[in-house]
């Protein structure tokens, strides 16, 4: 394993990590490993394994900023089938 060296942490920074390791049963150095990996692994989740919530709060955002292009605008069947017949001038 690498030893990584962190200087310059503020103190109570360094305390606040102190008592949430204790109070979860780890050293100081058990944690911050912990806090490493677990922040290497939500950074490195395949698109497969990403969760329901996730999914819908993408498919919300993109929602709530719709594409200007036309090719994407929304067409009622009836003017799509004038499309199609050569009446509708808007497609």
């Amino acid at each position: 394993m690498a030893t990584l060296t962190i200087r310059n942490v503020p103190e109570d920074v360094k305390q606040a990590l102190r008592v949430k390791a204790a109070q979860n049963g780890n050293s100081l150095e058990e944690a911050l490993r912990q806090i490493l990996s677990d922040e290497v692994a939500a950074r490195d989740v395949p698109a497969s394994r990403i969760s329901a919530d996730e999914i819908m709060r993408r498919a919300a955002e993109l929602a709530s900023d719709p594409p200007t292009d036309n090719r994407y605008k929304y067409y009622s069947q009836k003017e799509l089938s004038d499309a199609l017949s050569g009446e509708y001038e808007g497609i």
